[in-house]
């Protein structure tokens, strides 16, 4: 007999490789995941080590706090399990994969930071908050940017489509094409994703070094000398700091907003002249 979908009843088709498929998608997979949940915890067997009760929400989030605190490459399911308190394959009963386990807390990470609860003022107010929540989880949790990334290749998550769908909420009324509000979702998101890949690689920088420093290695000042040193790169040195050492990026970030949303302004001015 043909397996199906734990959460919607589809046929699965055979698993190429690996453990056996559960859910015929992602889609499928979060939906069961916000609905188990909430659900009573299953208990572990008589005699096993750590606690008497393990649930999904527990795991995920145990997840989202190994990844915080030591990054993406850091989380295992073994890892996972030791902060749990239990055996690795007590996880298994909830989750099929690392990769399974890393989906759903996306899907968690992103609901942490609500979506706007009334409509934007005009398009600028709309994406202004959106670029504020994202702006935000990207702080909270830093190695989610990689699993949400504008691309090519759509992966769909109910919590992603649901802040992309806010967001374009944003030029309704616009009486624009849609391949022209995708344009100007385009410039916008990548100059959000773009400054928040900087805020990703400063706080893994910080991280490493701090491990650096720890073992007796080359700190960042070293670095920062020989750059700063007379007349070896007087224009960058000039502009880095004027930039402040170190920078204050939510600044940064807000006035280059500003500068994206002002050009979007003038390209919408321009066309409705145009018309």
């Amino acid at each position: 007999m043909q397996p199906a979908c734990a959460s919607c009843g589809k046929a699965l088709e055979p698993a190429d490789r690996g453990r056996p498929r559960t859910y015929c998608s992602r889609s499928c997979q979060a939906k069961a995941y916000r609905t188990r949940k909430t659900e009573a915890p299953a208990a572990l067997p008589e005699g096993g080590d750590g606690p008497r009760h393990l649930t999904l929400d527990r795991i995920v989030r145990a997840g989202i706090a190994v990844a915080d605190a030591e990054g993406l490459d850091a989380l295992s399911m073994r890892r996972v399990a030791a902060g749990l308190g239990t055996g690795t394959m007590s996880l298994y009963r909830h989750v099929t994969s690392k990769d399974d386990l890393v989906t759903l807390m996306v899907e968690t990470a992103m609901t942490e930071v609500p979506l706007p609860g009334s409509p934007a003022r005009d398009w600028r107010h709309g994406l202004e908050r959106a670029a504020a929540r994202d702006w935000e989880l990207y702080h909270r949790h830093p190695w989610i940017l990689p699993r949400v990334m504008m691309t090519t290749r759509a992966h769909f998550s109910p919590a992603l489509a649901a802040d992309s769908e806010s967001a374009l909420a944003s030029f309704d009324g616009l009486g624009l094409e849609p391949a022209d509000v995708f344009r100007y979702m385009f410039l916008f998101a990548s100059y959000v994703q773009g400054v928040a890949l900087i805020l990703v690689s400063d706080l893994e920088a910080e991280r490493q070094a701090k491990t650096a420093t720890e073992r007796g290695g080359t700190t960042p000042e070293d670095a920062r000398d020989r750059l700063y040193a007379p007349g070896a790169y007087p224009r960058l040195a000039r502009a880095m700091r004027a930039g402040a050492d170190p920078w204050d990026l939510d600044a940064l970030f807000a006035s280059g907003l500003d500068g994206v949303l002002d050009g979007i302004a003038a390209d919408l001015a321009r066309r409705h002249s145009g018309a």
